[in-house]
C-alpha cells in the first residue's frame, strides 16, 4: 500500500509539472534592427534575456520603416502574455500596448514617463560602492543635475546615505546655471574628502562647456570626478560605467515577469549590474595606486 500510495503521489506531481509547463507564459521581444556594431547591443540584452527566461519567446526586429501596429498584429498572433521593448522603435510599440498586458522597456536612458522599464542610467548605489573602494578617502559627494534628473537624484540621496556619503545636490535649470553653480562649488571644494560626480545630464554635464572646465580643474585641484557617462573616464574623469546589456536583459525579465504575477506596474528603475571603466592615469595623478586584484574587476581602462 506504501508503494502504491507513493506511485500515485509522483503521478499527481508530474501531471502538476506537465501542466505547469504547457501553461508558460509566453514572452515576446521586439527589438530595432540596426546595424553593426549597435546590433551586437541588442544580442547581448537578448542573451540575458534567454538566461534568464528560457523557453516560450517570441523574437521581432523592427526596422526603420515597419509601423508599430504591425508590430502589435504580430504580438496578437503570437498569443504574447508579455512584452520586453527594446530601443526607440520598441518604445514607440509600448506606448499603444502597455495598458493591455504587462510591458517593460529597455537599451534606453528613460525616466519615470508611465510605462515601466529599466533605464540604462546606472543606478547611484554602484557608483557610490565603486568610488568607496577607488577613492576610499572621499565621504561628501557633489551633484548638479537640472528637473529631469531629479528622479535620480531622490534615489541618490537615500542610497548615498546606507553607505555613509554625505550628498550634496544642487538643481539647476540651465548651463549658464551650472556653470555658476561649479565655480563656485570649486572654489570651496575640498579635495582630500570631496568628489564630484556627473550624472547623465545634458544640462549639468554638458560635453562642449562644462566637462572640459571639469576636467581641467579636477586635474589641477586633485580632485575626484566620476561619471556615469561611459566616455568620460577616457577623456578624464577617474571612472565612469557603461551598461552590462547582458545583466539588462535578465532585469527585465524579473520585472516583466514580477508585472504578469502582481498584475501592477513596476515603474522605472535604474540599471543595477554595471561595467567599471577606469582612468589609469587620472589615478596616478591622485595618488592612487591599485592592485591586481582591484585591476581585475575594471572592464575597461585608460588610456588603452
Amino acid at each position: 500500500m506504501k508503494l502504491q500510495s507513493v506511485v500515485i503521489k509522483t503521478w499527481i506531481i508530474s501531471i502538476l509539472l506537465c501542466a505547469n509547463a504547457q501553461a508558460r507564459e509566453t514572452l515576446a521581444v521586439i527589438y530595432p534592427d540596426v546595424r553593426s556594431p549597435f546590433d551586437q547591443i541588442f544580442a547581448e540584452i537578448i542573451e540575458g534575456i534567454d538566461q534568464e527566461y528560457g523557453s516560450d519567446i517570441r523574437l521581432r526586429s523592427l526596422k526603420k520603416s515597419d509601423n508599430p501596429d504591425q508590430a502589435i498584429k504580430w504580438l496578437r498572433n503570437e498569443s504574447a502574455d508579455m512584452l520586453i521593448a527594446l530601443g526607440g522603435r520598441g518604445y514607440k510599440v509600448a506606448k499603444l500596448i502597455h495598458k493591455d498586458k504587462p510591458v517593460a522597456i529597455g537599451a534606453l536612458p528613460i525616466r519615470p514617463n508611465g510605462i515601466s522599464g529599466i533605464s540604462l542610467l546606472a543606478e547611484p548605489r554602484v557608483l557610490f560602492e565603486t568610488l568607496k573602494e577607488l577613492a576610499p578617502n572621499i565621504t561628501n559627494v557633489h551633484v548638479v543635475y537640472s528637473p529631469r534628473s531629479r528622479w535620480l537624484i531622490n534615489i541618490a540621496q537615500e542610497q548615498a546615505s546606507v553607505l555613509g556619503l554625505s550628498l550634496n545636490n544642487i538643481e539647476v535649470k540651465s548651463k549658464k546655471a551650472a556653470v555658476q553653480i561649479y565655480e563656485q562649488m570649486l572654489r570651496n571644494i575640498d579635495p582630500s574628502k570631496d568628489a564630484v560626480w556627473l550624472p547623465l545630464d545634458n544640462v549639468s554635464a554638458d560635453e562642449q562647456v562644462i566637462l572640459p572646465n571639469l576636467l581641467e580643474k579636477s586635474w589641477e585641484q586633485n580632485l575626484v570626478l566620476f561619471s556615469s557617462k561611459p566616455e568620460h573616464a577616457k577623456r578624464g574623469a577617474l571612472f565612469s560605467m557603461f551598461p552590462d546589456h547582458e545583466a539588462l536583459g535578465r532585469q527585465l525579465v524579473k520585472m516583466v515577469t514580477k508585472m504578469y504575477q502582481s498584475k501592477q506596474e513596476e515603474g522605472v528603475v535604474p540599471l543595477q549590474k554595471m561595467k567599471l571603466a577606469v582612468n589609469l592615469r587620472t589615478a596616478a595623478h591622485l595618488g592612487f595606486d591599485y592592485k591586481n586584484q582591484q585591476k581585475s574587476q575594471f572592464h575597461l581602462t585608460f588610456p588603452q
